[in-house]
């Protein structure tokens, strides 16, 4: 498909999601003739930006048989929604909201990790949601170099899993125990966000795991092999963006911290931190589209283990990564 002069429409614009999407699109080789934001109606009034032109944001679903392509940022439930009618209108698009990964028909892609041939022409294709894409961008070379046996990590997730209503949760929570008010009563979390941790990211299910974290073992499962284990804990820290996580790795040959270093420094997608540093912190990820990798050192538990930390700004690297599929889907 020629990439001139597109109608670009963006499902869930004015979130946290949407909004990075709409800023990495503004810089991307796709040429746009408009792009055509829309949301519920809780944003009914906004405007959104776009290459310097200010547009109405759209409450109701436009016919989307006027799109070329649709990039689906919204709530899962409504995102779903949207993509069956895209695919009934035959408009191709990406979904970054989570709801096609677990459709086996539907592609899960990573740019960086490479897209075959076959698959870049498919209607619709799903990048991975949460944990599963920086984590994938780093266990992916250890797997071609050494293999994987296991994975063994904890997820710290920001506020903004919530999306916008997240972080103003956080902001809202923050500033009356600041002015010494009593909090608000929690409105997208079970319990208060503000000065706390909580050791889990939605409702455990029958086997204590919860769809967050089954989920992205299903993603990682697809994307590095189904013959690798792997345990995650998603815990909700009092950060408004970003995610981090620590995680332990069993290789299947010997790999010690310096190979693993040299390994992921070439690999797309990531920036090694420099031995020594602290780093990288959640605050340094923020506005990157890789993934920081640091304090990659031995397990002594484990002869073949490894410990990784991790920080990525996640809706930054969503974005770049749908953008990236989207350039190579659309030949710009």
């Amino acid at each position: 498909m020629a990439t001139a002069g597109i109608r670009i429409g963006v499902i869930g614009a004015t979130g946290v999601l949407g909004a990075e999407l709409l800023d990495v699109l503004g810089g991307s080789a796709i040429r746009v003739a408009q792009v055509v934001p829309i949301a519920t109606e809780n944003s009914l009034g906004s405007e959104v930006e776009f290459q310097g032109e200010v547009t109405p944001v759209e409450t109701e679903l436009p016919s989307l048989h006027g799109l070329d392509f649709v990039f689906l940022c919204a709530p899962r439930e409504a995102s779903l929604e949207i993509a069956r009618a895209a695919l009934h209108a035959g408009t191709p698009g990406i979904d970054l909201s989570g709801a096609l990964a677990p459709t086996a028909e539907v592609p899960l892609q990573v740019a960086d990790l490479g897209v075959p041939e076959e698959e870049i022409i498919v209607p619709f294709v799903a990048t991975p949601a949460g944990p599963a894409l920086p984590w994938a961008l780093v266990l992916y070379p250890l797997v071609e170099r050494a293999g994987l046996v296991r994975v063994v990590g904890t997820v710290l997730d920001s506020a903004s899993v919530g999306g916008v209503r997240g972080t103003e949760s956080l902001l809202s929570e923050s500033l009356a125990l600041f002015n010494q008010r009593e909090a608000p009563d929690p409105t997208v979390f079970s319990q208060p966000v503000a000065f706390d941790c909580a050791p889990s990211v939605g409702s455990p299910g029958e086997g204590g795991d919860t769809a967050r974290e089954q989920q992205a073992i299903a993603d990682l499962h697809r994307l590095l092999g189904a013959d690798i284990g792997f345990s995650i804990t998603a815990v909700r820290v009092p950060t408004f963006l970003g995610l981090a996580s620590s995680f332990i790795v069993e290789t299947r040959e010997p790999l010690d911290p310096d190979e693993a270093r040299a390994v992921l420094s070439k690999a797309p997608g990531l920036k090694v931190w420099p031995d020594g540093f602290e780093g990288p912190s959640v605050r340094a990820a923020a506005g990157c589209d890789e993934v920081l990798v640091g304090r990659v050192r031995r397990d002594p538990t484990a002869e073949n283990g490894l410990l990784f930390w991790i920080a990525t700004d996640q809706a930054r690297l969503a974005a770049a990564n749908a953008v990236k599929l989207a350039e190579a889907r659309l030949g710009a």
